[in-house]
């Protein structure tokens, strides 16, 4: 279970979310919502990664009292990730199955899955936008997190690569009940928009 209590963000002393109570399940939760509703905002509070009043608390463990085993059980993905230029893609996931003690194989079954041993070995700042989401969306897979943030995660991938990661989220809810919230633009497989339930951004509040 996840829950925001008196949740409010505030940017240059103007209030972009007020959240006074929202708790949500195990599932697919769609975050929709004009463009500058606070979607990003929403996502990256709940992800642990900007400061906000009130407080949030997942598998009923506090943010604000306990931020590292907060953060411990969820994963992030930028919409528009950056990674050090001068680094690998491998580079990257050894340390990510370093710090989470990621069992042996679970990345090579994701880079299969991914279509990236051409490339995983360059440095990144050779990645076109398309390799750079593919390597942000492994980094957030690995490990088992029970909650996953994705921020416009379908941006920058091509068809083939779209139905890869529509397919992977529907089996892996299945198979281990991750819950999954996600931003997009883009229309995602229609059996991603079935399971899913909508987050409404709207007027600096969100309507389950």
């Amino acid at each position: 279970m996840l829950q925001l209590t008196n949740v409010r963000k505030f940017y240059n002393k103007h209030l972009v979310l007020e959240i006074p109570s929202l708790q949500l399940g195990s599932g697919f939760f769609w975050v929709k919502g004009a463009n500058g509703s606070g979607k990003t905002t929403l996502l990256k509070m709940i992800a642990g990664l900007i400061p906000f009043e009130g407080d949030i608390v997942y598998r009923d463990i506090s943010l604000r009292r306990n931020p590292l085993a907060y953060r411990q059980n969820i994963s992030w993905a930028d919409a528009e990730p950056l990674f050090p230029a001068y680094m690998t893609g491998m580079d990257l996931i050894f340390l990510y199955c370093s710090i989470r003690k990621v069992p042996s194989g679970e990345a090579e079954t994701l880079l299969r899955l991914f279509n990236m041993h051409g490339y995983v070995n360059n440095t990144i700042g050779t990645y076109s936008a398309g390799m750079t989401k593919k390597l942000s969306l492994v980094l957030a897979f690995l490990g088992d997190p029970p909650l996953v943030v994705l921020d416009e995660p379908l941006i920058t991938l091509d068809p083939d690569t779209l139905t890869v990661v529509c397919t992977y989220l529907l089996e892996k809810h299945a198979n281990s009940e991750t819950t999954f919230l996600m931003s997009s633009h883009q229309e995602p497989d229609p059996r991603l928009l079935l399971s899913g339930k909508a987050l409404i951004v709207n007027n600096r509040n969100v309507i389950n």
